[in-house]
């Protein structure tokens, strides 16, 4: 039983590997380990204190969506072959206490004193520590979508973290298809994300406007904003994925929204939804394009349907 947990753990971490790759977080950290700093709160049993803290990945990198700051994130690999847990509240809270107590003495670490002197060169204000817990199922007929299931979940008020994004099947499946529709269906272009610009991050002039890691903020967000560019001669599409499904509601607003962020890049925009339906739902799309008025005219859509499993990212065993 012990090696196959090993071998599963293992094959865990590999769709992970390959999911960050994708995402452009590449050569992350492994196998770091922290000194606890608070043995007796972080006691796993009673009267056992703990010694130490495992981070199974770290990426720390240059917020491109926050002035002068670094985003270390704090990665915690969470695999099982079986399903979900039914329900699922005491285990979700078993995982989020031992990445929170994991954040709690990073914050304290050379790890993180290391981290932070790489970038000092950038004039580098401050740092956010955020936890990411990966938690995947490798049950195909499990319930994707934990996280809706554990979103009353009342935590330990004694936990100490500023931010913990938690990706499951369902929010995983969502990135990797909205990527690879994108990858698959305009071949011929490069794809980045889309950086957007606010109060936020007005002032640092080493920002860019996009480029080839997703943003930390991004990775639970319902859209991801990408720009698609030509290889041959630069021209670029402006995409958004949605994880909603098509529906008149979200043509509009995506539309509307497309619309006054890409001015001055692109006029061609592409929307890629969970479900779409071209021969039932074209009319309700030229629809949402009409209500631009005058607008309409100026911009070329097109919209498609993802599909896809992130768990295919390696051979499973």
């Amino acid at each position: 039983m012990g090696e196959l947990s090993k071998k599963i753990g293992e094959h865990g971490e590999r769709v992970v590997l390959e999911f960050l790759k994708m995402i452009g977080w590449a050569a992350p950290g492994d196998g770091e380990t922290l000194q606890c700093n608070k043995p007796e709160k972080h006691a796993k049993k009673e009267r056992s204190p703990r010694t130490t803290h495992g981070i199974d990945l770290f990426f720390p990198h240059k917020s491109q969506l926050e002035d002068f700051t670094i985003s270390n994130a704090i990665i915690s690999v969470k695999y099982t072959s079986k399903a979900y847990p039914n329900p699922p509240n005491n285990k979700f809270k078993e995982h989020i206490a031992d990445l929170s107590q994991t954040i709690e003495c990073f914050a304290r670490s050379e790890l993180r004193d290391q981290s932070n002197r790489e970038y000092e060169g950038l004039g580098i204000r401050k740092s956010n520590d955020t936890g990411v817990l990966f938690w995947f199922s490798g049950d195909r007929d499990s319930e994707q979508d934990v996280i809706g299931k554990v979103s009353g979940v009342i935590l330990d008020k004694e936990l100490d973290f500023s931010s913990i994004q938690v990706i499951d099947n369902a929010r995983a499946a969502f990135i990797y298809n909205s990527i690879v529709t994108a990858r698959r269906i305009y071949d011929t272009s490069e794809l980045n994300f889309h950086y957007s610009f606010n109060s936020s991050n007005y002032t640092d002039q080493s920002i860019e406007k996009y480029g080839k890691i997703l943003p930390l903020e991004y990775i639970t967000s319902p859209i991801i904003p990408m720009r698609l560019i030509d290889k041959s001669n630069g021209k670029q599409k402006f995409c958004i994925s949605t994880i909603e499904n098509f529906s008149e509601d979200a043509m509009k607003r995506l539309l509307n929204f497309a619309s006054d962020i890409s001015q001055d890049f692109s006029q061609e925009f592409i929307f890629i939804f969970t479900q779409y339906d071209e021969l039932e739902d074209k009319t309700i799309v030229n629809k949402c394009i009409r209500s631009l008025g005058e607008r309409a005219s100026l911009f070329d859509v097109k919209v498609h349907c993802s599909n896809g499993d992130f768990r295919g990212l390696v051979n499973e065993q």
